[in-house]
């Protein structure tokens, strides 16, 4: 018999490092500590002869005024791997926990997948011969789940679906077959090189750019005094631009400063001065390379390769000069000596490291500020030998005139794979209220 426990976040906490099983941000204690702060939590224990083997929290929130539904992001953790598919096992804890929840006055327990549905390639093609997870959601129904729609889409009333993400553990997918891995594992670390490789041709073109001196990212953690406002500009460019909301700025100082040291905010720079340095040297540098090519074509005025070495030069100083007239006009719109470029919020777990926020200035888009940052937190994710890189969420759309393509591209390029959740699954503990509920909060069950 299992019996269904309470659980205080020390408790919750100390199970988390006693498993040393990867789990997703949102399990961890940094985000159940945030979103205690605003909504009413229940951290909830599966014990079997005294040891704790599962756990969960429930998010608690108001539902037709005198009742109230139940969350719980991206599942359960778990003691061992194999517990994931124990079909009794997940059962005897699903029924407890609906049990205590009733005692809530929840009508429905809704439940959103931190297990992959099957794998995908770099460009949203599910692998043949690889894992499918929908034997997993069929276990989930026989349990006692109702089985929402495998959605494609934003959805903002759900977190993101889809996904995308850099494996940093070779043979990952194969290892994982969809499920959380325990962190020592026995496979292989990527270096950066290797990561270099699998990206796109103008992508690691442009993170060379990130490594000239005026190009400066500094990183703070949540523990740090930290200040959103150049973030907040930067991700307002990017709203307008792209055309989506950008939320609460509350929010995201809360989340940031929950994660204390393992929250990250990294802000790429243009140093104005260092950049107007490097453009003068290099004035000089074509002038004088100029002069020398003029003076060799002047002894060999039929040779058709000095000429093209000359136009070359030539090509290379004019493209300098422009440079530094678009300088000084930069100079005269913004007096700082560090311009913001693009900026970040990033989030760590044992396992992986999320790319939550972000923002950029499309204006000065050609100093490649987005990837300054994103070498900077993917190095440091390698350092940390974590599992993944996740950039988090995408639409599931992978053709150029469908919605989110965009995003998707970008992420793609920098060597990035699609990653698939099983979905979200609902239990119901009072029938008639919670269809009632659910066909106000999920129309698309009908479908299902």
């Amino acid at each position: 018999m299992m019996d269904i426990r309470s659980l205080s976040i020390e408790q919750y906490d100390a199970f988390l490092k006693q498993t040393q099983m990867a789990y997703n941000f949102m399990q961890s204690t940094e985000f159940v500590r945030y979103t205690s702060k605003q909504d009413h939590v229940k951290i909830f224990g599966g014990f079997q002869n005294d040891e704790l083997l599962i756990a969960t929290y429930v998010i608690l929130r108001p539902a037709l005024r005198l009742f109230k539904y139940g969350t719980s992001p991206r599942e359960w953790i778990v003691k061992t791997p194999n517990l994931f598919c124990d079909e009794s096992f997940i059962q005897e804890f699903a029924q407890g926990v609906a049990k205590q929840l009733k005692k809530e006055h929840a009508i429905v327990w809704m439940v959103e997948s931190n297990t992959e549905y099957q794998q995908h390639d770099q460009n949203g093609n599910a692998v043949e011969g690889s894992f499918c997870n929908e034997d997993y959601r069929q276990m989930l129904k026989r349990c006692g789940f109702g089985l929402s729609p495998l959605w494609i889409g934003y959805d903002e009333a759900r977190q993101s679906r889809w996904v995308s993400w850099i494996d940093l553990q070779k043979n990952l997918p194969q290892s994982s077959q969809g499920f959380a891995l325990p962190l020592q594992n026995g496979l292989e670390e990527y270096s950066w090189e290797d990561l270099l490789k699998e990206m796109a041709g103008n992508t690691r073109r442009s993170f060379q750019k990130t490594d000239l001196p005026y190009i400066v990212t500094i990183r703070k953690n949540g523990n740090d005094d930290v200040n959103l406002d150049e973030f907040e500009a930067l991700l307002e460019c990017s709203a307008e631009k792209h055309n989506f909301g950008s939320g609460a700025k509350d929010h995201r100082l809360n989340i940031l400063k929950s994660f204390g040291d393992h929250g990250y905010l990294s802000t790429a720079y243009l140093d104005v001065e260092e950049y107007d340095r490097f453009l003068q040297q290099k004035e000089i540098e074509f002038s004088t390379q100029e002069a020398e090519a003029l003076a060799v074509c002047e002894k060999m005025p039929n040779s058709k390769k000095k000429r093209n070495r000359l136009l070359e030069i030539q090509e290379q100083k004019t493209h300098n000069e422009k440079e530094i007239v678009a300088l000084q006009q930069l100079k005269q719109e913004d007096s700082r000596k560090m311009i913001p470029l693009a900026s970040g919020i990033y989030l760590e777990t044992p396992s992986e490291m999320v790319y939550l926020f972000g923002g950029s200035d499309p204006r000065l888009a050609r100093y490649m500020g987005p990837y300054a940052n994103q070498k900077e937190m993917i190095r440091l994710a390698l350092d940390h030998k974590l599992q993944r890189y996740n950039f988090w969420g995408i639409s599931g759309h992978f053709k150029p005139e469908e919605d989110g393509y965009g995003v998707f591209f970008f992420k793609k390029n920098l060597g990035a794979t699609v990653g698939e959740y099983c979905g979200e699954f609902y239990w119901i503990i009072n029938s008639p209220i919670a269809k009632f509920f659910l066909k106000r909060v999920r129309p698309d069950l009908n479908q299902a």
